[in-house]
């Protein structure tokens, strides 16, 4: 069995409740408001909260050429914990986590990648990714990403 490397994180601290902040990132069709890759999503099945299971594509662009990705929401605990594991042609790419913890006047948001591609799978994917993505280092384009959509997600709540 393959040992995945260890998740990467980033955090902020916003000033509302831990129930805003995840009620706005569980709706994944704003995350392009606020991801510097992440262009929108369309929930498969219709309206209403997403749940354990439900599925939405990923529409991406991190340079010229946009991408999408298959996702399945694993966790959706209110004010608690949302994730998704993203695939690509049927390939198990990663899980995104966003934790929200309670803290005086606010709460933490932690983000969190996990790299779930499998050796081989990893190492193609590693070899045509950046034709596909534009990104050489993903591992670094991530925590780059995730800082910034933390930036931006915390300049939305506390100013709407």
């Amino acid at each position: 069995m393959r040992r995945h490397p260890a998740p990467l994180g980033e955090r902020v601290t916003v000033l509302v409740p831990p129930d805003i902040a995840y009620a706005a990132v569980a709706d994944v069709t704003r995350m392009g408001q606020w991801s510097p890759e992440v262009r929108g999503a369309r929930v498969l099945g219709g309206p209403g909260p997403v749940r354990v299971g439900t599925r939405f594509v990923g529409l991406n662009r991190a340079s010229w050429l946009p991408w999408a990705t298959l996702c399945t929401v694993v966790s959706a605990r209110p004010g608690s914990c949302f994730a998704f594991k993203v695939g690509f042609l049927g390939v198990a790419l990663s899980q995104w986590t966003y934790r929200f913890r309670e803290v005086p006047g606010g709460c933490e948001i932690t983000e969190e990648w996990l790299d779930l591609r499998s050796p081989v799978a990893g190492r193609l994917l590693t070899a045509v990714s950046p034709a596909i993505t534009g990104v050489l280092r993903r591992r670094e384009r991530n925590r780059e990403t995730m800082r910034a959509t933390l930036t931006a997600l915390r300049t939305a709540l506390e100013g709407g």
